[in-house]
């Protein structure tokens, strides 16, 4: 007997394959963004469609996050990973466990040719004595507007959806070139990038490894940084549960804040955001507001502030002890450059604040007017 096309015996082989190297921690936040952890464990509301919470009350669902398990209190239901994939998106536990080793890169076939997702992964390090002459800037930004115009002729629907569930709406999307390509394009898109340039020029960029495959296979979700009105830099994330790093880059430094490309359109004397991440950036520009990102809560140089004098520049960095130190020591970078930073502390960071609390953009504002306030009494 066979169960969906793979016998049971297989089947079992591909769900140990997948609990092996699934990211519990990954996969869950996926479902249960604003889940709290505490210990191993992650408290949240339960999701689960068919269960039919109001998504309100108190959190119901708890997740071991050491051995993948979830249980539904209220409902009384619980199980692996794979049964919370099954029950959030309706379908069997079979196919829960095919799609879930797709999305993996597990092929569940042994003594064959390596997958996609082997044969695509970065290279670990320049080993066996090969460096790579950096691209230029002009090259660079050929390499990155080839590609991503490649990957805008493919279906956005994914890209689209995965961000809309985070509250960023398509328009915004677009105006800041955000690309996205699926899982089923990726050999197209690699040959079309492969006719595009030489390898050695796509190795030097990051976008191909020593195997001259896209690196870019799990990570599709793009997000570009333009400078002059063109892409030089790319970062992408990867929309699957359970992928680890959910960051890619090209190879190279990150040139600027994300979306400072955009300030020469803002009068002087406009509110600008200085936050984490590209999510909660898009998340202000979907508001009305505007904003600049940070790679990480300590990605600031003193480089990037001159573009930034003409504005009313507000830290909002996530409310953790990593965000706190970098906005004390960026208020001391601000000051020493003669220039005004004023700090905000939010309970979530952006994009959290706008999801959950519909007096969001009202709760910044007058944070934000307060914070201004102070430093124009300094």
């Amino acid at each position: 007997m066979r169960t969906d096309g793979s016998s049971p015996e297989k089947l079992r082989e591909l769900r140990d394959e997948v609990k092996r190297c699934i990211d519990y921690r990954a996969f869950y936040l996926r479902y249960c963004p604003e889940a709290r952890q505490s210990g191993a464990r992650l408290q949240s509301l339960c999701p689960i469609p068919a269960h039919a919470h109001s998504g309100k009350g108190h959190p119901s669902l708890s997740i071991d996050l050491q051995q993948g398990l979830f249980n539904c209190f209220s409902r009384d239901e619980g199980g692996d990973a794979i049964t919370f994939y099954e029950l959030m998106h309706g379908v069997s536990y079979a196919r829960a466990v095919r799609e879930l080793a797709r999305e993996l890169g597990l092929d569940g076939r042994k003594g064959r040719r390596p997958s996609l997702a082997s044969a695509s992964a970065p290279d670990a390090s320049e080993a066996e004595g090969e460096s790579f002459e950096p691209l230029d800037a002009e090259q660079t930004a050929e390499v990155c507007t080839r590609f991503l115009e490649i990957c805008r002729a493919e279906n956005q629907l994914e890209g689209t959806a995965y961000l809309a569930r985070r509250g960023i709406d398509a328009a915004t999307a677009r105006r800041a070139g955000v690309t996205y390509f699926p899982r089923r394009a990726y050999r197209r898109v690699m040959r079309r990038v492969s006719d595009s340039f030489p390898v050695e020029t796509l190795r030097r960029a990051g976008l191909f490894n020593r195997k001259e495959h896209l690196t870019f296979y799990h990570h599709r979700l793009l997000f570009p940084f333009y400078v002059n009105g063109r892409p030089v830099y790319l970062q992408a994330r990867t929309t699957a549960a359970g992928v680890e790093p959910r960051w890619h880059n090209m190879r190279g430094h990150v040139p600027a804040l994300y979306n400072a490309d955009s300030l020469p359109e803002l009068q002087s004397g406009a509110i600008v955001y200085l936050v984490e991440g590209f999510t909660d950036t898009l998340t202000l520009l979907a508001h009305g507001f505007a904003g600049v990102g940070l790679v990480g809560a300590g990605g600031l140089k003193g480089d990037w502030l001159a573009p930034l004098g003409r504005f009313r520049v507000v830290a909002a960095l996530d409310p953790d002890a990593a965000g706190r130190k970098a906005s004390a020591r960026y208020r001391e970078l601000f000051q020493a450059r003669g220039l005004a930073l004023a700090v905000i502390e939010l309970p979530s960071d952006i994009n959290d604040l706008f999801r959950h609390h519909p007096a969001a953009a009202l709760e910044l504002e007058l944070l934000t007017e307060k914070a201004l306030e102070e430093i124009g009494k300094d």
